[in-house]
């Protein structure tokens, strides 16, 4: 399943760099024109890199803006990734189960990839078979599969959908998009009344939801009248 029509950024050059001090205790994220980029400080070195859509930006002029924003020298050339997010099909089919990458990607931007390692194994755990399988047992695993994997890339969506800018073509895309209807109806419930409820086992609590749509200066129309009291 191709979800590129969603999240379209599909490259990442990514590069190390030498500290800068003070070293800062968090991650950064930074928006460019076509994409977004990383900046993580590590105690030997600070990792860096470019995400960003060759539908709207070369891959040469991707790399020449990744180097020119380095806090300090790079020390090592930048390596291109390719990908496409998106997900298989069935993650468990007949006797193979599909496991991290071969299971899906999810673009980088909530660094998602390490949870649905392990709640796959863990799933894979709870449904495994003894001497036989069960299609039941498949279906329901593929099912929590799937709704896992949809959550994670509607909240991944909203930080590029949500977005104010209009000074690119990719921001302009991204902004204007149509979405998927699980996103869509979350969207509306916000809207209305500020209300977020987090189905079943999704990974992104309701602050998280919260923090982005506030912070994109997404403002709900109405609030719970218990507020007021």
């Amino acid at each position: 399943m191709d979800w590129s029509h969603w999240l379209p950024v599909d490259r990442a050059w990514a590069v190390p760099c030498e500290n800068h001090h003070p070293l800062t205790p968090f991650t950064r994220s930074t928006a460019h024109g076509a994409g977004w980029q990383w900046r993580i400080p590590l105690q030997h070195r600070m990792g860096n890199g470019h995400v960003f859509s060759s539908s709207f930006i070369g891959e040469q002029a991707a790399a020449d803006l990744l180097m020119s924003r380095l806090d300090a020298p790079a020390l090592a050339d930048p390596r291109l990734l390719k990908f496409v997010t998106g997900k298989r099909r069935k993650l468990w089919n007949k006797n193979v189960v599909a496991v991290g990458l071969a299971s899906g990607f999810l673009e980088p931007l909530e660094s998602t990839s390490i949870h649905l390692i392990q709640n796959t194994i863990a799933r894979l755990t709870t449904f495994f078979p003894y001497t036989r399988f069960d299609a039941a047992d498949i279906a329901e695993f593929n099912r929590q599969s799937d709704f896992e994997f949809e959550r994670i890339r509607d909240f991944i969506i909203l930080h590029y959908h949500a977005t104010e800018r209009d000074d690119t073509p990719f921001w302009n895309h991204v902004r204007t998009m149509d979405i998927p209807d699980t996103l869509a109806q979350k969207l509306a419930l916000w809207k209305s009344n500020a209300r977020i409820f987090r189905d079943s086992m999704e990974l992104f609590s309701e602050i998280s939801w919260v923090e982005v749509l506030l912070g994109q200066r997404v403002v709900p129309t109405g609030y719970h009248p218990l507020v007021d009291t």
